[in-house]
């Protein structure tokens, strides 16, 4: 298991709050878990009703992203959002054109929130992602991040490292070696 907190690329422009990253897998599946700690009530995490359904720009509001890179720079990403939305994408080389990996099927996922917590579980079944995609991949690295919206509609955005010139969760610079 591997365990991050995720840093804002403005700590300035960033709600007082923490997020905590858990990574894990097993042979069928690759489970994430991202816990907010501190200031939830000032996290804009969208309406009480789920949505469970597939849709794009979730990044324009409070998401969760997960890009997982084999040894050949393929890559795959996922978006989840606090009220069940959800989507993915497969890159087979960056600058790749953005598309949804349609074989892709809706994660497992699991919500917990109280006054002060707010917790995301997603379950990620390996047979989905493209064929061969984790074929002797000893180097497969991740870039975890997140986008948050405060109650007064600003964006600030969140991940392991920050080295480009702008938030740019696609910098294969923020991933770390896993598994």
């Amino acid at each position: 298991m591997a365990k991050f907190s995720l840093i804002p690329y403005n700590k300035a422009t960033a709600p007082a709050t923490e997020v905590q990253v858990e990574l894990n897998q097993n042979e069928e599946c690759v489970f994430i878990s991202y816990r907010i700690q501190k200031g939830v009530p000032l996290i804009d995490l969208g309406g009480p009703t789920p949505h469970k359904e597939r849709v794009m720009k979730l990044w324009e509001k409070t998401c969760f992203e997960l890009f997982i890179k084999n040894e050949k720079d393929a890559y795959v990403e996922f978006n989840f959002s606090p009220n069940f939305e959800w989507n993915c994408f497969y890159f087979a080389k960056k600058g790749d054109a953005l598309e949804e990996w349609s074989r892709m099927n809706r994660p497992a996922t699991e919500i917990l929130l109280s006054l002060d917590h707010y917790f995301l579980f997603a379950e990620i079944r390996k047979e989905l992602f493209p064929q061969g995609f984790f074929d002797g991949n000893h180097e497969l690295k991740a870039g975890i991040s997140s986008v948050i919206k405060d109650q007064s509609g600003g964006l600030s955005y969140w991940a392991l490292s920050h080295h480009d010139t702008r938030p740019n969760f696609h910098d294969f610079r923020s991933f770390e070696k896993i598994f």
